[in-house]
């Protein structure tokens, strides 16, 4: 009956590939997320696993949110339907060929890329299918998911009676966006989500599992297509990019190479908000094809200097956003402009810079009480002042922050850090496009 590769969530195997593995769905994972384990004559067990809501996100931040996904599978339905009707009741699915155009013997010698050993899988069948709707699509997904794994094995799915419906709408909707469905379906979001490669390690298709498949697989597509490319965050400057760089890979680790801050630094560019809409009004009128983010500070002068921006009518594939509003925030310490005495109010939307969202352990003082935001100028235009640190408190913060980060990363952080404004930041970031 072949050797398969196939994705489980919660032990539940979904788009199975006989004889290989789908790209789509090697691209979704990292070589972090590899798992190698050697059973001797029992084979070996190859796999990449994740977390429902790491996968979830990765897919979320390359523009598959939950809307999308289902209005995708609303089209995939209708393509499907289609099919039948053109084929007067039998829809044939088109043959899948490696990158020369055809299936290619099987060569003798052991591959040494996975795009080698990829073009050698031979071409599978088709079939043809009823047309279900979505409501029985996501029927079903649940139906599969609420399974005992213990009493169903993969064997038996594969017995279950033909036509699949899920395998079948696999031929009309992207397998990212069917994959994205079925996460969306997934009752636990801390499940393991694995693509399971065990079975190509053995006999007949010798998938080497030294071979990095999850890592030239994702090169291959950032080199291909826009899509899925890293979503481009463009920040108010260096700082502001090296900190949310550095506080994502502890929040959100399995973010990274997904989602990337502007280099200000590597190309010498100006930082502040008036270079954020400078850079985004070059990107629209470059056609730059990728997603980007213009992340601002949430304090007047971040809202003030986007103004303009926001009025006017963006491509789809941009966001304007600024940092979220903080709980922290909501009651904070400020100096002046007419007390000298530190006075607690909502700076949210005034003195809301990356700084303030380092966490309440990088803004105590060494009297024990918190930073107190100075207030500044007055802006005309939004008719409130502007509030920030002063610069050595903002410094201090800074520099606290990433020693924070580096004791985390040396696995010596103490349990007990504050992560919840970066948290919220890279949350806005990930739903920027829903």
């Amino acid at each position: 009956m072949g050797h398969h590769s196939h994705l489980e969530i919660a032990g539940h195997p979904f788009l199975s590939c006989r004889d290989g593995y789908l790209e789509d769905l090697a691209a979704l994972f990292t070589e972090s997320d590899r798992r190698v384990v050697h059973h001797g004559a029992q084979g070996t067990e190859f796999v990449y696993a994740t977390t429902v809501t790491s996968l979830r996100e990765r897919l979320q931040v390359q523009g598959l949110t939950a809307g999308q996904c289902r209005r995708d599978l609303t089209e995939a339905l209708k393509v499907w339907a289609l099919a039948q009707q053109l084929a007067d009741g039998s829809a044939s699915a088109p043959r899948i060929q490696n990158t020369e155009g055809k299936a290619s013997d099987r060569p003798t010698a052991k591959p040494k890329t996975v795009r080698e050993w990829r073009n050698q899988r031979p071409a599978p069948t088709s079939w043809t299918a009823r047309v279900p709707n979505a409501k029985e699509i996501e029927d079903e997904v649940r139906r599969r998911l609420a399974r005992c794994w213990d009493d169903l094995s993969f064997e038996d799915m594969a017995a279950l009676p033909s036509p699949d419906p899920l395998y079948t709408l696999s031929w009309y909707m992207s397998y990212r966006s069917l994959t994205r469905l079925l996460l969306e379906l997934a009752p636990d979001e801390h499940a393991e989500v694995c693509l399971n490669l065990s079975e190509l390690t053995g006999c007949c298709v010798e998938l080497d599992a030294d071979l990095p498949v999850a890592g030239e697989t994702r090169a291959e597509q950032l080199a291909d297509l826009a899509q899925n490319a890293p979503l481009l965050v463009i920040t108010e400057g260096v700082t502001d990019s090296r900190l949310l760089s550095a506080g994502m890979e502890v929040t959100h680790p399995h973010l990274k190479g997904y989602v990337n801050f502007f280099d200000y630094a590597g190309g010498g560019a100006e930082g502040g908000v008036a270079a954020v809409a400078k850079t985004v009004s070059a990107f629209v009128a470059a056609g730059v094809a990728n997603r980007f983010i213009a992340l601002a500070d949430n304090d007047t002068e971040g809202h003030d200097g986007l103004r303009k921006l926001k009025q006017q009518n963006l491509p789809d594939r941009c966001r304007i956003v600024h940092y979220p509003r903080l709980p922290l925030l909501e009651a904070y310490p400020t100096m002046g402009p007419t007390s000298e005495r530190p006075v607690l109010a909502d700076v949210n939307e005034l003195a809301g810079s990356l700084e303030m969202y380092l966490g309440r352990d990088v803004l105590m003082g060494d009297d024990n009480s918190l930073m107190p935001v100075q207030w500044r100028s007055w802006n005309p235009r939004m008719r409130r002042y502007q509030g920030t640190l002063l610069d050595p408190d903002k410094k201090t913060a800074q520099d606290r922050f990433m020693e924070k980060v580096k004791s985390c990363r040396a696995g010596q952080g103490t349990g007990q850090e504050d992560w919840s404004g970066i948290r919220a930041i890279i949350d806005t970031i990930v739903t920027a496009f829903e």
